[in-house]
């Protein structure tokens, strides 16, 4: 079981490193292409589209394949449901990768500066969970709480996040 653990870490941390300056992300071309257009007429702005594109599919990862799993108890015996485990890993790194675009593309835009920080804190909470390889309940919720707090100064900035399941996970 430790040794199943080190392996899933080592592949997370792996993914997360693995990274370039354009977007690659596997989405559904609808979904994207109606989340762009939304983004596009809401804020006026190129980086705000690719902003809540980002958001919502790191957004959509963690509820889907994190937090939903570790609610239900899937997560409590990695060996009786190894694919779930397997999902929750690739989603910590997809979510860490697409927080790093959404980074970036509040960068380029005033009125999403504010929210550089707590997604950089978000992803460095997603990086030590993974590296642990144990989340507790309390930094669970600390989680959602976090991305309910994002969403929300993100829709008072004009980007409102919808959260998107990325598809190939």
């Amino acid at each position: 079981m430790r040794l199943f653990s080190v392996v899933l870490v080592t592949l997370a941390l792996a993914i997360a490193g693995c990274g370039s300056s354009s977007s690659s992300t596997t989405t559904n071309s609808s979904v994207a292409a109606a989340t762009t257009a939304s983004a596009s007429t809401s804020s006026g702005g190129v980086n705000a589209a690719k902003f809540v594109l980002h958001t919502g599919l790191a957004f959509g990862a963690f509820h889907r394949y994190i937090y939903k799993p570790i609610k239900e108890g899937k997560l409590q015996n990695p060996l009786s449901h190894k694919l779930t485990v397997v999902k929750a890993t690739a989603a910590a790194a997809f979510m860490v990768h697409e927080i790093k675009l959404a980074v970036a593309s509040a960068q380029g835009s005033p009125s999403l500066m504010k929210l550089v920080a707590p997604l950089s804190a978000l992803a460095a909470g997603v990086k030590a969970a993974v590296s642990s390889g144990t989340v507790s309940p309390s930094t669970l919720a600390t989680g959602s709480s976090v991305i309910e707090s994002i969403k929300s100064q993100a829709a008072g900035a004009g980007a409102p996040i919808t959260e998107k399941t990325p598809a190939g996970l």
